[in-house]
């Protein structure tokens, strides 16, 4: 496929502040209906990422309401620069095998691409069946 993460990613991302609540976080997850959020610092860099494994995790640890989205958080997270190609993006999320892949400009979080966007990219970019008759 031709194009950019750019031209892949959902730009309205959501993302918690390393000392969010975990009930925060929760809350953010169903009423976004997101699997996972970035987790970013107060320069909008990626420091982690929370997704509902991390959080259903937590709570069978013992986890409270109170619990800081770093203490659960997957810190490194694998993220792409927003000029990568479709190709690298589809093999950086395979190779690392990750749904959630956040895209930075300049390091700063500017996206996100989950394999919905790369499906509706595909969909979108495909020429249109010939008109029957």
């Amino acid at each position: 496929m031709r194009g950019h993460a750019r031209n892949l990613m959902t730009e309205q991302v959501t993302a918690m502040s390393p000392t969010a609540p975990l009930a925060d976080v929760a809350r953010s997850l169903v009423a976004g209906g997101f699997s996972g959020v970035p987790v970013g610092n107060q320069d909008n860099q990626v420091g982690g990422f929370v997704s509902e494994t991390d959080v259903m995790s937590a709570l069978l640890r013992g986890a409270t309401g109170d619990t800081r989205a770093w203490s659960i958080m997957s810190h490194h997270p694998v993220v792409i620069d927003e000029f990568a190609t479709t190709d690298e993006v589809m093999g950086v999320m395979r190779e690392s095998q990750i749904h959630h892949l956040p895209v930075v400009r300049e390091g700063k979080l500017v996206g996100i691409i989950t394999p919905h966007d790369i499906l509706r990219f595909f969909v979108e970019d495909m020429p249109s069946p010939p008109a029957a008759g």
